[in-house]
């Protein structure tokens, strides 16, 4: 009897123990399940991987890639946006763009870090968004085949601005619509009405948009964008601030949005270094056609006289100011009473030929970086 029932509890023991190691069983299966889901990239409900790709904000690669598929696919696409996974050694890109400017285009490239060696597949399905390209891959090399290898390009900080500068330029002079909702939103509430407004700027300074090369730069790295200054050959300043490639806004110039350090740096300066940076600012706007700001810098009584309407004031600008307005000679600043004079000789260009104006500022400063001002421009009398 006593013999039974320890064959019945070693019994019993043995299954609770075999149904202990079942349990275990499957919830480990159930755990690795899990993570290989994850890696696998298993689609969302809403058709997005749930695994993480990072976005491409490094032109080097981003552009690299992008040669990579017009020299092995089609030489007339052009990358719009651009996500990779990286792995050990194959590194998958999903990229996004259009072919001949108009048809969306949908690839992914493998490339294999070890041997430097591709792969292209362009992709038939089209997606919502670019995050929903499934980009894991059982991939462990891609073979050399004489035609698959790939040297990633290095770009400097001056090529980054110079492509910017380029790429938006173009699009204020071939799809001014698309460069229109580029423009911060911010700074395009305070300085185009519509995009009429915006339309007619361009216009008006096309000449100059055409002829822009890249003199000065600074880049700023902050922890959810890159901030490029860019200013041209005419002194026009344009700030762009990058998210990716080409996710980013611009301003186009420094004045209508200030900066976050202008009023704190502004109060540092003397007053005559702030007559001269204001007139700087004045003469900006009239360079690139900012009637509307320069009219609201006009003291009352001497709009009131001269420019009944911002329209009276726009045509007096066209008529009596270059095209383009150079500081060409040295400042004389004179303070008398609560005012100051500015003088100074304008060239349309730096040819020794180049007509000269004669332009006078009278400003009074005013609470923080606020000031009105009243002018005077007249051409240069000549010695025959």
């Amino acid at each position: 009897m006593d013999r039974r029932k320890r064959k019945i509890g070693i019994t019993i023991m043995i299954v609770i123990i075999l149904i202990c190691l079942c349990i275990g069983l499957l919830y480990i299966t159930n755990k690795d399940s899990s993570e290989i889901d994850k890696v696998d990239g298993v689609l969302e409900g809403d058709g997005t991987p749930n695994y993480e790709v990072q976005k491409i904000k490094d032109p080097s690669k981003f552009f690299t890639i992008e040669a990579c598929i017009q020299n092995n696919s089609n030489d007339s696409f052009k990358a719009k946006d651009m996500n990779v996974l990286e792995g050990d050694i194959i590194y998958s890109y999903a990229v996004y763009g259009t072919i001949e400017n108009k048809e969306e285009a949908y690839f992914i490239v493998r490339v294999d870090m070890d041997k430097a060696t591709f792969v292209i597949e362009e992709l038939e399905n089209r997606y919502q968004n670019i995050d929903q390209i499934n980009l894991e891959t059982d991939l462990q090399e891609i073979k050399e085949n004489g035609k698959n290898t790939i040297e990633f390009m290095t770009m400097t900080e001056e090529d980054i601005c110079r492509m910017y500068l380029k790429h938006y330029t173009t699009l204020e002079l071939e799809n001014v619509e698309e460069a229109y909702k580029l423009i911060d939103e911010k700074y395009k509430a305070e300085r185009f009405s519509n995009l009429e407004e915006y339309k007619e700027y361009v216009e008006e300074y096309k000449g100059i948009i055409e002829e822009g090369t890249l003199t000065k730069y600074l880049v700023n790295y902050y922890d959810d964008y890159i901030e490029y200054v860019l200013v041209d050959n005419y002194n026009t300043s344009y700030t762009i601030r990058a998210k990716g490639i080409y996710d980013y806004t611009i301003y186009l110039d420094n004045y209508t949005v200030k900066v976050e350090n202008f009023e704190k740096d502004y109060q540092n300066l003397n007053s005559t270094d702030k007559v001269q940076s204001n007139v700087y600012i004045f003469l900006q706007m009239i360079n690139t056609k900012d009637y509307k700001h320069a009219y609201a810098l006009l003291d009352d009584t001497f709009k009131n006289n001269n420019f009944a309407t911002l329209e009276d004031f726009k045509q007096y600008v066209k008529n009596n100011f270059f095209s383009y307005n150079l500081n060409a000679a040295e400042i004389e600043i004179k303070e008398e009473g609560n005012y100051y004079i500015y003088e100074t000789t304008l060239k349309e260009n730096a040819s020794s030929a180049a007509e000269e104006k004669k332009f006078t500022v009278i400003m009074k400063l005013e609470e923080g970086t606020d000031f009105v001002m009243s002018f005077n421009i007249e051409a240069e009398a000549t010695n025959d």
